[in-house]
């Protein structure tokens, strides 16, 4: 697909929303039909907090490209560029061209991620901070485009060893990226589905879970989880016992089915695709076996798969961003994992506030979006036993004294939220 294809799409959407789109990247993509996109033909609501205006809703696609450049860079102390693209429907193309150097990129990678799973305390206003330093280097040169032309949503395109980087815990010294922008992440274009077609009004959600294993810590709170991401009627179930790799293979691949929301436990193991799994309720499922949904959904792909588990946003060089990548490889339009293992009862109540995101016609990103701002301000909080949505009304009840203990300490911190990723279409 050409530039002026893909702005096309994005015309369309402009109209079918009311808002103006962009885009960026500057490459050639496969053809496809672009005459309407998914989530422009849903209702969208007004009502809710944190609210989502759609006459603001503008679209971009940011190519981030990592190039090796020993001996090529102005300073000698850089080894590396970083090419940052962004071209709108009505603006000329920019670009920015950043040297750097990749052990420092490296280690600032690791610092973060340190701070992050040790909880320290993040000042967003801190220079020195990795988060910070991150940001300078990623999306500062391009910062003031974004703003002029009010850039709401963004399609990250992503070279190899930029997939890992948890840009929603990035800062400017106001935000953070992920309470600013709705975004998802993709390592290619040609993986990003943008077919006009939009899950019809008959389409179920395959919700799949197990709480209870043989070797693994329970999971208790996936009853509920399963029970609550999604007020829709048209939903199938399948927990524990039921819930068996040919439940997810086999299901998975029927038509009828639009969403698949999977919570359980996940394991990646360096070595190739046939290592990792999902812990089903009676057997593991390989990352081999997933794929084989490529060729049942052929032309008729997922609108959204959602691995509800621990670290499955992110693998090893030859599956960098794991099972959720996997899953757009295997033809689902969207994919949701985690970078990072996180607490079973946020990540419990931030899908199902997410999935009431959804079922009010939000797009995708701008779901994760919310409900990251949710978590970050404090707006889901405890109550007695329950954990409160942004509507008032419970996402989880019946918590017990360890997990009450667990909100009661407070779940702003960017490593609550700022790991569960979109991966695909944003919208």
């Amino acid at each position: 697909m050409t530039i002026r294809c893909l702005g096309s799409a994005l015309l369309t959407l402009s109209a079918l929303l009311s808002v103006r789109p962009a885009i960026a990247q500057s490459l050639e993509f496969p053809h496809t039909d672009l005459a309407q996109l998914p989530s422009a033909s849903r209702p969208i609501s007004r009502g809710t907090f944190p609210a989502f205006d759609p006459k603001l809703y503008n679209p971009a696609v940011l190519h981030l490209r990592y190039t090796p450049a020993a001996g090529k860079t102005t300073d000698p102390s850089f080894d590396a560029f970083i090419d940052l693209t962004l071209i709108s429907s009505d603006q000329s193309p920019e670009g920015r061209r950043i040297e750097l150097n990749s052990k420092r990129l490296r280690t600032l990678l690791r610092s973060l991620y340190r701070s992050l799973s040790r909880q320290e305390p993040f000042s967003i206003q801190d220079p020195s901070s990795a988060s910070r330093q991150l940001y300078e280097l990623l999306i500062a040169p391009i910062a003031g485009s974004l703003e002029r032309q009010s850039i709401s949503t963004l399609l990250i395109a992503a070279d190899r060893g930029l997939q890992a980087i948890p840009f929603a815990a990035l800062t400017d010294g106001r935000q953070f990226f992920g309470e600013r922008y709705a975004f998802s992440l993709t390592p290619s274009l040609a993986l990003t589905d943008f077919d006009s077609s939009s899950p019809t009004s008959d389409s179920r959600l395959l919700a799949l879970g197990a709480s209870r294993f043989e070797d693994l810590s329970p999971l208790p709170l996936v009853p509920q989880e399963l029970n609550n991401i999604s007020s829709a009627p048209r939903k199938d179930q399948y927990l524990n016992e039921a819930f068996t790799p040919s439940s997810l293979t086999s299901k998975a691949a029927d038509p009828q089915y639009s969403y698949v929301h999977v919570a359980t436990h996940a394991e990646f193991v360096p070595g190739g695709p046939s290592k990792s799994r999902l812990f089903s309720g009676t057997a593991p499922i390989s990352l081999d076996q997933l794929s084989q949904l490529r060729k049942a959904r052929k032309g008729i792909p997922l609108e959204l798969i959602v691995f509800s588990a621990c670290r499955t946003a992110l693998g090893d060089p030859e599956s960098e961003l794991g099972f959720a990548g996997l899953a757009l490889q295997a033809g689902s339009k969207s994919a949701v994992g985690t970078l990072w293992y996180v607490d079973d009862v946020v990540t419990s109540a931030y899908f199902v506030q997410m999935y009431r995101f959804l079922d009010q016609g939000i797009p995708k990103a701008e779901a994760l979006q919310l409900a990251r701002q949710a978590l970050a301000r404090g707006v889901i909080r405890l109550d007695a036993d329950q954990v409160i949505g942004v509507d008032g009304k419970p996402l989880l009840t019946g918590l017990n004294s360890s997990q009450k203990a667990r909100m009661q300490q407070g779940v702003s911190h960017p490593f609550f939220w700022a790991g569960i990723q979109l991966l695909g279409s944003p919208w």
